[in-house]
């Protein structure tokens, strides 16, 4: 009888420990590939760990700037500069020329207006020139509204030369003109035709100069110069 009950407990046994084998057996299993996932992702984010790390340091490392870098970058920024400022200048200079000319008496083509009038008023020119008398500026440009004019300075004394041209239905010349800025102002010095062609001759329209440029003689004051007799000998 108990001989009996110990075989039947031995097989009992003897079947019970195939399953507990393939129990344990996968248990194990899953406790490796547990271990395994683990591992890859501890692996995975010390490695994103150490990239983020290494980008960090390389974008906050400073770079170095040499001499010669801030000497260029000093001398372009000199460069720019004076280029606005020159600019700048150019263009102030511009529209100061172009204002003053519009707003004074005394430009070139206040100047070219005002002699051109006085010529086709005066008789001896239409006569010469013809009842037909235009005026114009350089004949070599393209508009043939370039006046050639020239201010310049004597003793102190500022002058204004305006050269231009006249055509007429007979004839054609070159008309010069001077002003001179007196204590009384601009003042019209001549106004003189150079006549173009065979005969050579000029058309004097005005000429001033006998009065404007009495100031530039000396005041002297004869009143207390003592003159001695001289006696005539017979």
């Amino acid at each position: 009888m108990l001989f009996r009950s110990s075989l039947r407990f031995t097989r009992r046994v003897a079947a019970a420990l195939p399953r507990q084998t393939a129990s344990v057996h996968t248990t194990c299993k899953a406790l490796e590939n547990k271990e395994e996932k683990q591992d890859v992702t501890s692996y995975k984010s010390s490695t994103d760990h150490s990239v983020s790390v290494f980008e960090r340091l390389h974008k906050e490392e400073p770079k170095a700037v040499t001499v010669f870098e801030k000497t260029v970058a000093n001398t372009k920024t000199s460069i720019y500069a004076m280029a606005i400022l020159l600019g700048a200048l150019g263009f102030a200079s511009l529209m100061w020329s172009i204002v003053s000319e519009m707003f004074s008496s005394v430009s070139p083509t206040n100047v070219f207006k005002m002699a051109l009038k006085k010529i086709k008023n005066d008789a001896r020119a239409t006569a010469i020139l013809g009842d037909t008398i235009k005026g114009f500026g350089d004949p070599h440009s393209r508009t043939r509204k370039r006046l050639q004019h020239q201010g310049y300075e004597v003793a102190g004394t500022d002058y204004l030369r305006v050269n231009f041209h006249v055509e007429g239905n007979k004839r054609n010349g070159v008309v010069l003109v001077d002003l001179k800025n007196t204590k009384k102002g601009w003042k019209t010095r001549y106004i003189i035709i150079q006549l173009e062609g065979f005969p050579h001759g000029k058309i004097t329209i005005e000429d001033n100069r006998h009065e404007t440029d009495v100031e530039d003689l000396p005041d002297i004051d004869y009143s207390d110069i003592a003159f001695d007799a001289v006696e005539d000998e017979k």
